[in-house]
């Protein structure tokens, strides 16, 4: 992966360089959207969105000051929070919680559990967080992103409630809001280091 121990990383987030950022994205994505459909066995699509609100959870942690050193490294922090992610989506699918240890194709990925993940994703703070976000990037982006992630509607759903002429607007839509809403946070953070 890269040159750096797991905790330089973290110090590299927090300075916001864009480089490790994007590497580390680029690193860990294929192995995480494999882990997930093998152990998942859920689409591309389902894979990617997990992924990416994973990656945007591990960064607002790191940026926010909320994860300053690991006990593991960023690649098991990140499946950590993905696999919560999942459990998740399961819990509310299905409104009960699927016993990830039954499913088959577990050796692809036999992580340790931070014990903190779960406490920094629940956090009052962090949810505060992304309220002020929302509020602050507008519509259609707040709509859009608090039915996606808060609510947990799926692309076909957001079609329907926001009169899109397809999916591929929806994904192109969600990928723009995101990008905006790093930029905001990035915007943020720089303005508290001056």
């Amino acid at each position: 992966m890269l040159e750096k121990n797991d905790n330089q990383i973290l110090e590299s987030i927090k300075r916001g360089e864009p480089k490790v950022l994007e590497k580390l994205y680029d690193d860990i994505r294929q192995p995480f959207l494999v882990w997930a459909s093998q152990l998942y066995q859920c689409e591309t699509e389902d894979a990617v969105e997990i992924y990416q609100k994973a990656y945007t959870i591990l960064y607002m942690n790191v940026r926010n000051g909320k994860l300053t050193s690991l006990t593991s490294s960023v690649k098991t922090y990140l499946f950590s929070i993905g696999k919560n992610l999942f459990r998740e989506k399961f819990r509310n699918k299905h409104n009960r919680l699927v016993n990830i240890d039954d499913v088959s194709n577990t050796t692809s990925f036999n992580a340790e559990v931070d014990a903190h993940v779960l406490d920094a994703y629940e956090s009052t703070h962090q949810k505060e967080l992304v309220r002020k976000l929302l509020a602050e990037i507008g519509d259609p982006c707040s709509t859009l992103l608090e039915l996606m992630f808060i609510k947990g509607y799926s692309a076909e759903a957001v079609v329907r409630e926001m009169n899109y002429s397809d999916e591929r607007v929806v994904r192109k839509r969600k990928s723009l809001c995101l990008k905006k809403m790093r930029e905001m946070v990035a915007e943020r953070n720089d303005s508290n280091l001056r």
